[in-house]
Order: C-alpha cells, then sequence, then structure tokens
C-alpha cells in the first residue's frame, strides 16, 4: 500500500515554471497528491494549473486569504486544511524547483527506515541560465559552485545537517504536527523550523538520490536581497531560541566567521602593503598552502553534476570564488550590523 504524501507548493507569480513543477511531481514513482497554494498571485499562475487540473486527479487549488506572511504563511494556511487526514509525510517544495522523479520514493524510504528522522532534504542543484549577459553568467556559475559545496557540507554532517532547506525536503507528518508547523514571522522558516526539530530530539538528514534544482537570483541587487534575507534572518532565529545545546554551536561559528574574516583581510592587507614595497617572497610553506586549498576545492567538484570545464577553470584559477567569497562576507557583515542594531529587515 502506497503511503500518503502531500506536496504542498507555495507559489507567487510562477506561471513561467509551474507547470514543470507540477510534470516533475506527477511523474514521481510512487503517487502523491499535489496542493499548489496560490499566494497573492497577480500573474496568471492560476490560469496555468487550472488547464492541467483536468489532466490529474491528485491535483488541488488552494488560495490563501490575507497572507501577510510570505511563504511560512502560505504554508501554514495549506497545512490548517490537511489537519486531521491520515498523512504519512509531506514534501514541501518552492514552485521554482524542479525534482528528479524518484526523490519522493528514496526519500520516504529513508524517513520509514529511520524513526528518529523528522526530515530529509534533497542535493542541492542549479537550473541552467541560457542568458548572454556576461556578469549574469558569472553570478550564476559561482552559485552553481556554491550551491554544490553546500551539499558537501551536508554530506560532511549527515545525520545533523544545518537546515532542511525550503528548496525540497520531505517531512513527516507527525513530526511537523508536534512542532506546530512554521514560525510565519520568520525570515528562513526553514532554519527555525530544523531548530525546533533538533530541539525536540529530533534528527535532519540529506537524501543523496533526492535532487532538486532551482533557479538563482543573477541580478546582483535581488542577489543581495536574497542572502541579505538568510543572514538576518539566521541571527534572528538564533536570538530568539537563545543559547542552547542546539544553538551553541551555530553561535559560536558566527564569531569564528568574524574571527576569519577580519584575520583574512588583514592577511590580505599585509599582502598587498608588501607587494607594493618590493618585500614579498613566495614562501614554499605558502605556494603548499595555496595547492592543498586548490586540491581541496577540485575534490570538492565531485558533488557538482554535469561538470564542465569552466567549473574545473573557475576552481583552479581561485580569483572568481575567492571575489565571490568577500562579498559574501560583506554581506554577512551587513546583515550583524542591521542584527545588532535591530534594523527592519523585508522578504
Amino acid at each position: 500500500m502506497n503511503p500518503n504524501i502531500w506536496a504542498i507548493i507555495p507559489a507567487h507569480n510562477e506561471q513561467k515554471i509551474i507547470a514543470d513543477t507540477i510534470k516533475d511531481l506527477v511523474e514521481q514513482t510512487i503517487p502523491i497528491k499535489i496542493l499548489i497554494v496560490l499566494d497573492n498571485c497577480s500573474d496568471d499562475t492560476e490560469r496555468v494549473v487550472m488547464n492541467i487540473m483536468p489532466s490529474y486527479r491528485d491535483l488541488f487549488i488552494f488560495t490563501t486569504k490575507n497572507n501577510d506572511k510570505k511563504k511560512a504563511g502560505a504554508i501554514n494556511q495549506a497545512l490548517e486544511i490537511l489537519q486531521g487526514m491520515n498523512i504519512d509525510a509531506i514534501l514541501l517544495m518552492d514552485a521554482d524547483t524542479r525534482i528528479h522523479f524518484k526523490a519522493v520514493e528514496t526519500s520516504y524510504a529513508m524517513l520509514e527506515k529511520d524513526n528518529s528522522l523528522a526530515a530529509v532534504c534533497s542535493k542541492a542543484g542549479v537550473l541552467p541560465y541560457y542568458g548572454k549577459n556576461l556578469f549574469q553568467r558569472f553570478l550564476h556559475q559561482v552559485q552553481k559552485l556554491e550551491y554544490s559545496t553546500f551539499d558537501s557540507q551536508r554530506i560532511e554532517t549527515l545525520g545533523e545537517i544545518k537546515v532542511v532547506h525550503g528548496m525540497a525536503g520531505l517531512h513527516r507528518w507527525s513530526s511537523l504536527q508536534e512542532v506546530g508547523g512554521f514560525d510565519d514571522d520568520n525570515l528562513v522558516e526553514d532554519y527555525d523550523l530544523t531548530i525546533r526539530y533538533k530541539m525536540a530530539g529530533y534528527r535532519t538528514s540529506v537524501q543523496l538520490q533526492m535532487r532538486a534544482w532551482t533557479e538563482v537570483p543573477v541580478n546582483l541587487k535581488e542577489w543581495w536581497k536574497q542572502r541579505l534575507r538568510w543572514n538576518r534572518g539566521g541571527l534572528d532565529t538564533l536570538k530568539k531560541h537563545g543559547w542552547n545545546k542546539i544553538t551553541r554551536k551555530y553561535i559560536l561559528q558566527h564569531v569564528l566567521f568574524v574571527f576569519l574574516t577580519l584575520f583574512q583581510w588583514f592577511f590580505l592587507a599585509m599582502l598587498v602593503l608588501m607587494i607594493f614595497q618590493g618585500h614579498l617572497v613566495m614562501h614554499g610553506l605558502v605556494i603548499l598552502i595555496t595547492l592543498l586549498g586548490m586540491a581541496t576545492s577540485i575534490y570538492r567538484l565531485k558533488f557538482l553534476e554535469e561538470r564542465s570545464v569552466i567549473d574545473y577553470l573557475f576552481r583552479i584559477s581561485l580569483l572568481p570564488e575567492f571575489l565571490y567569497e568577500q562579498i559574501v562576507n560583506i554581506n554577512q557583515l551587513h546583515a550583524y550590523f542591521l542584527f545588532l542594531f535591530n534594523r527592519p529587515q523585508s522578504w
């Protein structure tokens, strides 16, 4: 007998991709019910879904009511209408995400095998960019590599991943009910939910055969806003939960980040000064450390699917990802400023 699994897909103006998202869910190797949550849409998302519905018996639509809580509020309203049903698991997935046809089967098998798991998320791939803008190509490429690094970090912490990301995650219905669903006042609802799972005694993990791909922002302003929301939301979440056995590791990671970033910038300043003064000598140890770092970066490419020559060139050259890392660091420091001075942060 097949498990009773529902996919909840919050959709805000997703007319361009929603049909493909639904197609991926319909083609899963085990049948699931699909609930598209129309959240304050001003485009043709509803019309696209309505046109598809006659072809799929288990495709449903729900329209949010007076929702000003963004994605988390939309999901919570959907969860309310499912109360009382005999559900085994909930797939929570972004509307701009494509998912592998065996994703639900493999992730549910993992949940079924281990009752200590509250949720498992997918690997995080990036959908291709077909534009011709060189800067946008650059921003897409470095994010593609970055997301593969995120995957490698999840694999290194396989049974205790930091975030069951919102791109695609399968949640045990009973666990989700136990912790009360999402905090809809949170900018990073997936991070907050993962922490609450852990505080309730559950584990979280990644299913390596659960593959998904998402769109990433290729406009710098949109990228900056997205990352600021992630970073600021993460700090607010830690403040909300305070210092405890789950959060203390994450809080200390922030302290370490500040120290290492400032040390790195000090080292770079000294390096530049030495270059201009003509005192720079490439010590063998410096060369060795650089080569080891390069080898580690290249090794991590194994977590990137469909690798290309460009991926290797970016990794070998070091500079593109180094420059991107500095922008990421500045964004994180900006989030600290907003957090410390209690400045408002929008979605």
